[in-house]
């Protein structure tokens, strides 16, 4: 026991003489002094660093983003245009005129009343009217570069997730190099044609949205084809856009005539005619009093005799149907270059014709030229369909494919001996 206890006392001892052996080799952490200048320099060198990267992204992104646009827009397939048609076969029916009632306004209050009724009537149609300029180099007799350049008013008809399409001129837009179209607010944007069709002087010019600032479009659109087959004498019309050569103009009047048709090669229109004073430069539309677009302005049809040229005219906007449709669609037309009237049953039966589409001429160098087709020839089918009427031998045309080869059945004059049927072979041109 009590050599436990000595033990004990001895490591007791020996414990106490190590603490104090090792209090020398005891360390206190302390905290480095701040070095302001170095911190500093730490900070701006990893704030450098971001700006360098965030600046290098934005660049890629800015390149790289429009042509992830263009890949999108490229990937996508662009749906068919499909503008409905209108039934050739109603019968326009008259408005009963309402008797007038004594009025104190005086003549030149009404006339001012029934302007501005026109003036909100067209409001929102005059909203899808745009200027169409294109532009082309020639060269002068010296040799010296000329910019020249073609001008028309156009209108938006359609439009879809990338672009608007405006039906213009073709005049205006004719091998031009660049094409600019002027929204109403004044903004200018690239345009580029759809399809263009020489015969009745119409293009469609289509704009890409991604062109058009959002508060331009918020002020864009869309106008809306009407039924032009339901118009008789006497109806009220009003042309906007530039019927008397001025822009944004807006006048109203009466149609004067429905009956009148315009030929052009393998169709015809009907061709409205107002008692609105116009331009021969005018171009526009005539719109009902709905507000819907009834005709496209075509100044350059009429009778070269009479005071009829400067009166505002328009292609009917019914029968333009199919074609703004082709267009639209960037389809091709179908030729074969006949220049026809219709022969109707009641003039059959009168002046000793067969019925069916009258060919009044075949253009030099033309498919049904080459097959032997001939003037005073009455074509009645196109491959055994139907074709008595110029817009059925236009709408059985239009469902051909350049190549393809068509029987014209054909009831050709014998002189005396009368009319006998024939068959011709003709290759369809595209165009």
């Amino acid at each position: 026991m009590g050599n436990e206890k000595n033990i004990n006392s001895r490591d007791k001892k020996s414990s106490k003489g190590e603490e104090k052996n090792y209090d020398f080799i005891r360390e206190t952490i302390k905290n480095r002094p701040l070095d302001k200048k170095r911190l500093l320099y730490r900070i701006g060198a990893l704030a450098g660093a971001g700006i360098i990267i965030g600046v290098t992204a934005a660049l890629a992104f800015s390149v790289a983003a429009p042509r992830l646009v263009r890949k999108l827009d490229e990937g996508k397939q662009q749906a068919k245009i499909d503008i409905p048609q209108d039934d050739p076969s109603v019968t326009p029916t008259a408005t009963p005129v309402p008797v007038a009632m004594p009025s104190e306004e005086s003549a030149m209050e009404q006339a001012e009343r029934a302007y501005q009724e026109a003036l909100q009537i067209s409001e929102e149609p005059r909203k899808a009217i745009v200027s169409v300029v294109g532009q082309k180099e020639k060269e002068d007799i010296l040799d010296n570069t000329l910019l020249t350049s073609g001008k028309a008013m156009g209108i938006i008809i359609l439009e879809d997730y990338r672009d608007y399409y405006i039906l213009t001129q073709q005049t205006a837009v004719k091998k031009a190099e660049n094409i600019q179209v002027t929204f109403q607010d004044g903004t200018i944007v690239n345009g580029a044609i759809k399809k263009s069709d020489s015969r009745t002087d119409l293009a469609v010019v289509t704009v890409h949205k991604r062109d058009v600032d959002k508060k331009t479009q918020e002020g864009v659109s869309v106008a809306v084809l009407g039924n032009s087959y339901s118009l008789i004498q006497g109806k009220t019309v009003i042309a906007i856009g530039s019927p008397s050569g001025y822009d944004d103009s807006v006048y109203f009047g009466t149609i004067t005539s429905v009956s009148n048709k315009v030929a052009v090669t393998d169709t015809e229109y009907n061709l409205l005619i107002t008692d609105i004073l116009g331009s021969q430069q005018g171009s526009g539309v005539l719109l009902d009093t709905d507000g819907e677009v009834i005709g496209l302005i075509a100044q350059d049809y009429g009778d070269e005799k009479n005071e009829s040229k400067t009166m505002v005219k328009a292609l009917a906007v019914s029968q333009l149907k199919p074609l703004i449709e082709t267009l639209s669609n960037g389809e091709a037309i179908q030729y074969l270059g006949v220049r026809g009237k219709d022969i109707s049953e009641n003039v059959s039966n009168s002046i000793d014709i067969p019925q069916g589409v009258y060919v009044k001429s075949v253009e030099d160098n033309s498919p049904a030229m080459e097959a032997g087709l001939q003037s005073g020839d009455v074509i009645q089918k196109i491959d055994g369909k139907e074709s008595e009427t110029m817009q059925q031998y236009s709408s059985q045309l239009q469902k051909c494919e350049g190549g393809q080869k068509v029987s014209l059945t054909v009831m050709r004059s014998k002189g005396a001996e009368g009319y006998a049927e024939m068959k011709i072979e003709a290759e369809v041109e595209s165009r």
